[in-house]
């Protein structure tokens, strides 16, 4: 055995001689230090420098070390000649027509001047392979390798210790024995425990009474203590830390996460179970089901009542704020708080105005409300649904309200301190807001009649008022109206509209006005998943030139109904012009359809809201009475979540109030996907003992403090990492932590201390990841109110930075409280 393993050194060292004079080389202060290799020591040569090298992990090296320095060099080897070949293409001909373009006079009169890029339609293999690898990619490479270097050279697998636990051993010798015949177990004194635990056996099934007598049963325990193989723990921790970099430079999270999965298990670091086994996990099948239920709820158009019920038309701004504040965080407990935002962007925007303020007073707000909302039920949000699969489910599996308590507190006090720092927001989301009118050019837009219906917010408004609030729509560009009209809205009274092909989505999307055309769209039938405007181009030889459009000849023919003519108010087209219509897909690309229409446009999202209809009413009471019952169901835990969500989705379908189709398209994949990266990610992070070292390291450095300094370290952990990147993904990567900081914080024999500990850890860290308040990066909520609110990254750090400081204590505080105290 001694010979096979001088000759693997000798071998190895022969057939990396260049590795081996620059680690002679560089490396030569260092020859003094004490380093662990994998292999057997053996006999050394005296040497000290000699002696040093031999100590060297080949194993290790050779495993990560070795071929990562290949490909990186391969790939700047190929970076380097491709900036030579383009500084050689770069010639004087080609600087002169760069320059004469950035003098030119239509360029500087369209604004190019100082940013002239030559368009290519289609890229090169090379081109390609620069923006996939680009300098600051491969640096971060290399640094990468030479930190696995130093953890291959200086790294101490024991580090990295994890506790192994063996069943049916009768004895401690034969405990021993068991260590011994694990290769990778330490066996020491310190090392093994052997045990022995009566309980009663009436607990394995019921409590027992106390005045029965009950027979004890005795469990043997034996555990010793179990290094990873060195090189999997190098490479675990190194690949995570250049995936979390490239999650923060901003390549998907889900392809990422998703990517060092499937390494993992190529390589054996996790089985293939756990490759695959966030995607089979039921609370990953669950979400993907509840995304078409919250779209079906969405489509109801319940929620526009809700939240038109629920604002109302308060007196002053911070009855405003809190009436707000409380349905955007409700909501959010129960749906997409994405799909929220989205919806209440535009009614606050034209609500502000209303109240005399700036949308910015309300819209970070806004974003915030939705994010604590979403951490207070297990699909509030996706990242809940990952803290109960990362959690060690053996100490503390979460349930549907579990987090509702302290998240209910949390919203409300927060809450109050967000309209106590209102001040902290002033200083550029309250600023006078300057609007550019833009030249309205009529040829470009249509001129689409409105009605307004009795009971509309818009009724007993100012002319100036409506306007203000309408043209703040996407796609909407003028209001116009019959001066003799007066200055106060009516009832039934006509709007003109000057329009492009999104605004008629937007108008239509308003409760308050009624398209002209209504009753002829309510003729083209029910299935409305199936209609979407189109533009289309009226050929020269069409049958529909210089006459009106006849409804009923379009709906016939091409079941579709006209809504404008670009550019035009009169319904008589001529060749050439523009038509925008609404149509079945099914009649579009037909053989009369191409005689007649030369170019067709379809305009994105632009389907009818499936409101209004006898049948809508109906689907509406089903489809909230179907969530309220699928709801209390899990709660009692009368079903799983995933299976009630199937059924709920299955009759949905089967009744006709959603449709497959629209099932597939609302499936979130990415989503999905990122939850079963972080699932595999986490498993490798635990199988290699990375997990438990971070653990113990940061309960050592919280431990002086006690349970509040540790779970206070937790919050910020989380909170600082999902500055940075996806909140789903944060957890992953802490979840797998707490079990390890749970038990050292408490006595082992302490099961019941272990799952109070562990619960409040798991509740901080969902509350954390799940609210980050202090960078518009952190969330997409955030990014979503940026532009409409006016706001930079240091007003986010400003206000969201002291509302996040006050999150933090009292997240701390609620819910030591509420789990120690009174085990909510």
């Amino acid at each position: 055995m001694h010979n096979m393993h001088s000759m693997r050194h000798v071998s190895l060292r022969n057939a990396f001689p260049i590795f081996r004079v620059l680690l002679l080389s560089l490396l030569a202060p260092a020859s003094g230090l004490r380093t662990v290799a994998d292999e057997a020591p053996g006999e050394r040569p005296e040497g000290s420098m000699v002696a040093w090298y031999h100590q060297i992990p080949h194993r290790r090296l050779m495993l990560v070390v070795y071929p990562a320095m290949a490909v990186a060099a391969v790939l700047l080897l190929v970076l380097v000649v491709i900036a030579l070949r383009s500084s050689r293409e770069e010639t004087l001909p080609n600087k002169t027509r760069r320059q004469s373009l950035k003098v030119n006079r239509l360029m500087v009169r369209l604004g190019a001047s100082g940013a002239v890029e030559v368009l290519h339609p289609e890229t090169t293999l090379v081109e390609d392979f620069r923006q996939a690898f680009t300098w600051t990619r491969l640096g971060v490479f290399w640094v990468a390798i030479l930190l696995s270097f130093a953890l291959a050279v200086f790294g101490d697998s024991k580090l990295f210790m994890m506790k192994h636990s063996v069943g049916n051993i009768a004895s401690m010798e034969a405990c021993e024995a068991a260590c011994h015949a694990d290769p990778t177990a330490q066996c020491g004194l310190n090392d093994i425990k052997f045990e022995k635990v009566e309980k009663k056996s009436c607990e394995l099934s019921g409590t027992c009474k106390e005045d029965v007598p009950s027979p004890t049963v005795e469990f043997v325990k034996c555990t010793f203590n179990v290094a990873p193989e060195a090189w999997k723990v190098d490479l675990v921790l190194v690949s995570a830390i250049v995936g979390i970099y490239l999650i923060v430079e901003g390549l998907p999270a889900e392809l990422i996460l998703f990517g060092l999965n499937c390494i993992y298990g190529i390589l054996g670091i996790i089985s293939v179970k756990q490759v695959w086994g966030g995607l089979a996990s039921g609370s990953v099948v669950g979400l993907a089901l509840l995304f078409p239920i919250a779209a079906a709820i969405e489509e109801t158009g319940v929620l526009d009542v809700a939240i038109g019920v629920m604002l109302g038309n308060p007196q002053s701004f911070i009855v405003a704020f809190f009436r707000m504040l409380i349905p955007v965080a409700l909501l959010s407990a129960f749906l997409s708080n994405t799909a929220i935002v989205t919806m209440m962007i535009p009614v606050i925007v034209s609500w502000s105005r209303t109240l005399g303020e700036h949308p910015g007073k309300l819209l970070m707000p806004l974003s915030f409300a939705a994010q604590l909302g979403g951490s207070c039920t297990l699909i509030g949000s996706s990242h809940c649904l990952v803290a109960r699969e990362s959690v060690d489910k053996t100490l503390y599996e979460m349930s549907f309200f579990d987090l509702s308590y302290s998240g209910t507190i949390l919203c409300l006090s927060t809450f109050v301190l967000m309209a106590l720092s209102l001040p902290f927001l002033a200083s550029s989301a309250a600023a006078a807001e300057t609007v550019l009118e833009d030249d309205v050019n009529q040829e470009n837009l249509y001129l689409v009649k409105f009605t307004l219906r009795r009971g509309s917010s818009y009724v007993g408004l100012t002319f100036e008022l409506a306007s203000i609030q309408l043209k703040r729509l996407p796609g909407v560009r003028e209001l116009v109206r019959n001066p003799a009209a007066g200055d106060v809205l009516k009832e039934d009274e006509e709007l003109k509209f000057l329009v492009d092909e999104t605004g008629v989505t937007s108008l239509r999307q308003i409760k308050g006005l009624c398209i002209s055309s209504e009753d002829a769209l309510w003729a083209l039938g029910m299935e409305r998943e199936r209609r979407h405007l189109y533009e289309v181009s009226l050929s020269p030889s069409s049958e529909l030139l210089e006459e009106p459009l006849d409804f009923d000849v379009m709906r016939q023919v091409f079941g579709a109904c006209p809504i404008a003519i670009r550019g035009k108010e009169s319904d008589i087209p001529v060749a050439g012009d523009i038509v925008l219509l609404e149509a079945d897909e099914r009649y579009v690309g037909t053989a009369m359809w191409q005689e007649e229409f030369s170019i067709t446009r379809i305009v994105p999202n632009s389907s009818p809201q499936r409101v209004g209809g006898v049948h809508d009413k109906l689907r509406c009471v089903l489809v909230c009475l179907g969530m309220a019952t699928l709801i209390a169901l899990v709660t009692l835990e009368v079903v799983d979540l995933s299976a009630g969500a199937g059924i709920f989705v299955l009759l949905l379908v089967l009744s006709n109030a959603y449709s497959m189709s629209s099932v597939y398209r609302n499936i979130k994949g990415p989503v999905l996907l990122t939850i079963a990266g972080a699932s595999g990610l986490s498993a490798a992070l635990q199988g290699t003992g990375i997990a438990m070292f971070a653990a113990k390291e940061l309960t050592k450095c919280a431990m002086p403090y006690g349970p509040i300094g540790i779970r206070a370290a937790v919050y910020f952990l989380c909170a600082f990492l999902t500055m940075f990147m996806n909140n789903s993904a944060t957890v992953a990567i802490i979840g797998p932590m707490l079990a390890t900081i749970a038990r050292s914080t408490c006595a082992p024999t302490d099961i019941t201390c272990q799952q109070k500990s562990i619960k409040a850890l798991a509740h901080v860290m969902t509350f954390a990841a799940g609210t980050c308040l202090t960078s518009p990066l952190g969330y997409q909520t955030n990014l979503m109110v940026m532009k409409d609110g006016g706001y930079t990254f240091a007003d986010f750090a400003k206000y969201g930075g002291l509302v996040q400081v006050f999150h933090l204590i009292c997240c701390v505080l609620v819910v030591s409280l509420l789990v120690d105290m009174f085990d909510l």
